[in-house]
């Protein structure tokens, strides 16, 4: 190794590559520069910073790389973390929403039961009010003798209806009936709780039919 490589190994704080050694002596030899030239300095030095600056593009480039790639992952978690928020979120207001319809379906047929049961038991009033006052006076109750009709049904049912507590009948129902739509409006009804509104509605009108 002559003077010139060994002065350039001293400058990289290595051994030169044969490339830089080939490319070095390449610029010598276009440039006819001789072996104690003070030129030979400056080219190592340029060298030198071309062989170490050479090498910050792959640098830049992999740390590119590393950087684009921790964002992508970061970019991933924050995607994955905000989709389970939003799917929690949107299970819970399914979630909500399921339990605010089947308390809505549960308080309906509550109140569905509590309307036949409080009829029922207005119309066993009713008949224990009549039968009490036929055999306390031996005579026909006061509110059935303005009746007129054959059908021995609609006659008991008159009567029944006519007594002092059977005008409940036809107010509890309404009121059962306009509670369960006015408490369902954005809640589809099922057909048992149709079919139990519409019986009421019926015997409300014919309650208000045999009392008129």
């Amino acid at each position: 190794m002559d003077d010139i490589e060994s002065s350039f190994k001293a400058l990289l704080g290595r051994q030169p590559s044969d490339k830089e050694v080939e490319r070095l002596y390449r610029v010598k030899n276009a440039l006819n520069i001789r072996d104690n030239d003070a030129m030979w300095m400056i080219l190592m030095a340029l060298e030198s910073y071309d062989t170490l600056y050479s090498k910050y593009p792959a640098l830049i480039a992999g740390q590119v790389d590393v950087v684009i790639e921790k964002q992508r992952e970061l970019i991933a978690e924050i995607v994955d973390a905000e989709s389970k928020k939003a799917l929690s979120t949107l299970s819970s207001a399914v979630a909500q929403t399921s339990q605010l319809v089947a308390m809505k379906v549960a308080d309906t047929a509550r109140w569905q039961a509590w309307g036949w049961v409080c009829v029922g038991l207005i119309a066993f009033g009713a008949l224990c009010l009549t039968a009490g006052f036929i055999l306390g006076s031996g005579n026909m109750p006061f509110w059935a003798s303005t009746h007129q009709s054959s059908n021995p049904l609609e006659i008991v049912i008159s009567i029944l209806m006519k007594a002092p507590v059977g005008w409940l009948v036809p107010l509890i129902s309404s009121a059962v009936v306009i509670v369960t739509l006015a408490s369902n409006r954005q809640v589809r009804i099922n057909k048992p709780i149709i079919i139990s509104l519409i019986m009421m509605v019926v015997l409300s009108i014919f309650c208000i039919h045999t009392i008129i």
